[in-house]
């Protein structure tokens, strides 16, 4: 880890992308739900994934019961937006199944009251779940220490020096999972996100506007183009 990732650092930015973008808001949700409409976000984006969420829990009603009963083509036919509806279709129907088998119900929410590494392994133990799916319905709807890494993230971090530029996403969120300060994890994660879609995109960064660019190792040396003012 970097010895430059301090508690202090971390806080400064998170105020400066609050300041910049506005606070984040709050979440509460069903675990259950946060983890279909986050594997239905897998290999998308939220203008695909959102509309088939709302459209395939309409379908059924809210009742994840009635999904099961249906099969996943009855799923599939509802979630061709989000991408890869075969795949995904499959994964929901088989986590309802096993869920069905080992409670008797379809909820999640007996992971809030696990301790946060033998929730994270349970929820790996299904298709589909990958940690940074895992630490999205445990921070988001358990406020877990977990610190969800997506493509955003990964970007930011590398350009920041956060990590190393040989460090895939699964090492990012080893990394920051353990750096950030735990309270930071919701409100730091939704800010970074919410900057890597508008101000410091993959190509073209609008760095003159960047309001944590004082940190930006990549923009101090010249290693990204910035988009034009």
């Amino acid at each position: 880890m970097p010895k430059q990732l301090r508690a202090k650092k971390f806080r400064r930015v998170n105020e400066l992308l609050r300041d910049y973008y506005g606070p984040v808001g709050d979440h509460s949700g069903a675990p259950l739900d946060t983890l279909i409409r986050t594997i239905l976000s897998q290999n998308t984006t939220d203008v695909n994934s959102i509309p088939a969420f709302e459209r395939l829990r309409e379908h059924f009603g809210g009742d994840w019961e009635r999904a099961l009963e249906a099969g996943p083509e009855a799923i599939e036919e509802q979630i061709e937006q989000a991408g890869l509806a075969p795949t995904k279709s499959r994964r929901i129907h088989a986590i309802l199944r096993e869920l069905k088998q080992q409670r008797g119900e379809l909820s999640l929410q007996h992971i809030c009251e696990m301790e946060p590494e033998e929730a994270e392994a349970y929820l790996l133990d299904f298709p589909g779940v990958g940690p940074k799916t895992a630490a999205i319905v445990l921070l988001f709807d358990c406020e877990m220490p977990f610190f969800p890494v997506d493509t955003h993230v990964h970007r930011i971090a590398k350009r920041l020096s956060w990590i190393d530029e040989k460090d895939d996403a699964v090492r990012t969120y080893e990394i920051l999972t353990e750096a950030v300060p735990e309270e930071l994890h919701y409100p730091l994660h939704l800010n970074l996100v919410r900057h890597g879609r508008e101000t410091c995109r993959p190509s073209r960064p609008d760095c003159n506007a960047c309001p944590i660019s004082r940190f930006c190792e990549a923009y101090r040396s010249g290693e990204v183009e910035p988009r034009e003012s």
